[in-house]
């Protein structure tokens, strides 16, 4: 986990998520404006992400793509990179990586536009999307990868779609904005709904990201008599399938 802040936290980084499978092919999922630094501080090579998907182009979930990209440039990337996004929010990511160069137009490696659609293949992943229910079209992702599943809902209240997608998923996190009930047309997540979730669906582990800073004690608190359900954290490495979490980092 990248970042696990809501979009204004002034203790964690916005919301993001690295996926690395056994053979160190990489995604990011989403890049709000400080994510490109939890990148930069983590190591890595230039050209470890193979793509980007975005949830939505709310700025805290895309701002940071300039700085990425300009950062890739700047350290000699060289290959090209897929950004998979919704047709209708195209336009404004070509314009933030428009200005990963400006004036120039190179970037010294390639951007390939791919529609986000409800599902498909990458090399051996297997990708399924699904709406959730939020004031920007917004796109939860389910990732499976030799077997293994991963579902990470971006922002939004969760839809019947959503909750299909998450469901015999080995680890989900859900964007939990507040501890109390929200009204059933709200445009994002809380706790009641996530528990309901957790339980029903029997999830092995799922966790509460977007998290305002004034609820992260109570929902901590709040998670405590169900094992398997927790709050997320900036730098919380996970390793599926069996996570446990109670532990700082969760191992195979």
């Amino acid at each position: 986990m990248l970042g696990c802040g809501s979009a204004f936290s002034c203790t964690q980084n916005t919301s993001a998520l690295r996926v690395i499978d056994a053979d160190n092919k990489q995604w990011l999922i989403d890049c709000g404006p400080t994510v490109p630094r939890a990148l930069w501080q983590r190591g890595g090579e230039v050209n470890d992400i193979d793509a980007i998907y975005f949830t939505h182009v709310h700025p805290d979930h895309c701002t940071g793509l300039t700085a990425l990209l300009n950062h890739w440039k700047s350290y000699s990337r060289q290959k090209p990179v897929i950004i998979y996004c919704q047709p209708a929010q195209q336009p404004v990511l070509m314009q933030l990586a428009a200005l990963a160069n400006w004036p120039q137009a190179d970037l010294g490696f390639t951007i390939d536009w791919q529609e986000c659609r409800e599902a498909w293949t990458w090399q051996d992943w297997q990708i399924r999307t699904a709406p959730t229910q939020h004031e920007l079209s917004n796109r939860a992702i389910r990732i499976t990868i030799a077997g293994q599943t991963l579902f990470y809902s971006g922002d939004g209240r969760p839809t019947a779609d959503s909750i299909a997608l998450m469901a015999g998923a080995g680890l989900a996190f859900q964007e939990c904005a507040s501890v109390a009930a929200l009204d059933d047309d709200a445009s994002h997540g809380d706790f009641p709904s996530c528990l309901m979730l957790f339980r029903t669906l029997q999830l092995p582990a799922l966790g509460l990201y977007h998290c305002e800073d004034a609820s992260l004690s109570a929902l901590k608190q709040a998670c405590q008599p169900w094992p398997g359900l927790f709050v997320s954290r900036d730098g919380l490495t996970l390793t599926l399938p069996r996570p446990t979490p109670t532990d700082e980092t969760y191992l195979l």
